[in-house]
């Protein structure tokens, strides 16, 4: 495939940074990505499916 062609077009989605580094983080702690996850919450979403992806058990306050 030629360079610049994708099978499906971009989306934008501007998420706050601090929020997204914590997320990058969590994903990354259950051997996942953030594409994968949040593919699962919209299937979750849209009753594709019933399961909520698995995220990495909640750290104590600092």
């Amino acid at each position: 495939m030629p360079a610049g062609i994708h099978l499906k077009r971009a989306r934008t989605y501007r998420p706050d940074p601090d929020v997204y580094e914590k997320a990058k983080a969590a994903v990354a702690e259950v051997d996942s990505d953030m594409n994968a996850y949040i593919n699962a919450f919209l299937l979750w979403l849209i009753h594709e499916t019933d399961e909520l992806p698995t995220r990495p058990p909640k750290l104590p306050p600092s």
